[in-house]
């Protein structure tokens, strides 16, 4: 998938049931609105600064603010609103509002999984009477490879780069590792999950990065769920 909160979505979504997994104090939502942090720290367009503060990156040439297009209308918007902010806000900050104010981030992902022919989305009633909706995969094998990449990335260090380090660490915040790892993996994994992380492989600015949102993304599951 193109971008973290797809893959995320996918981690935790039963694909026998159509929904997603239940998540303690809400700690998935949690994770998306972190995964689009995340996903604007690895296209370069924001940076931690040193007091965990997000802004945004710094063209080298001009000294100015890097703005332009992700190619995603919803990233946009919300990279136009950290640049247009009065003053620097910690992560902590845009994960809480952006949790707050889009308490459905579950429902924009699936949909725009579904809109992209990955997911089929069904309509269904509870007891006849109340409607849901559940959420199939049209090629189960997307999900299993994404499952893979994540498994090997932590068991044997395949496949780690900057983008892997996040989308483990937000699975982590989400209170996904269960459902990838086998229960007498847990423990293992848990270690290498954060060696992950801090790896020279990452880079120290994005190494940062995942571990403030991460923190942000954990704490505002545990106090604003």
């Amino acid at each position: 998938m193109q971008y973290l909160s797809q893959d995320l979505i996918l981690l935790a979504l039963n694909p026998e049931t159509g929904k997603t997994r239940f998540s303690f104090y809400s700690a998935l939502d949690y994770g998306l609105v972190g995964s689009v942090l995340l996903d604007l720290v690895l296209q370069g367009k924001l940076e931690i600064d040193n007091d965990n503060r997000v802004i945004g990156a710094i063209r080298a040439s001009h000294g100015q603010a890097t703005a332009g297009s992700t190619g995603n209308e919803f990233l946009d918007q919300r990279l136009n609103e950290v640049l247009a902010s009065s003053r620097p806000r910690t992560a902590g900050f845009w994960v809480t509002r952006w949790r707050r104010r889009y308490k459905g981030i579950q429902t924009i992902v699936l949909q725009n999984l579904v809109d992209l022919g990955v997911l089929e989305r069904q309509e269904q009633r509870i007891l006849g009477l109340f409607p849901t909706q559940r959420y199939f995969l049209r090629d189960e094998s997307i999900q299993r490879e994404i499952v893979q990449q994540v498994r090997t990335a932590v068991l044997e260090g395949i496949g780690l780069d900057s983008r892997m380090a996040a989308l483990i660490s937000l699975m982590q915040a989400s209170r996904l590792t269960d459902a990838v790892f086998r229960p007498e993996e847990r423990l293992t994994v848990r270690s290498r999950i954060r060696a992950i992380a801090e790896g020279e492989l990452v880079g120290k600015a994005v190494s940062k990065a995942i571990f403030t949102i991460q923190a942000a993304t954990t704490l505002g599951a545990i106090n604003g769920g």
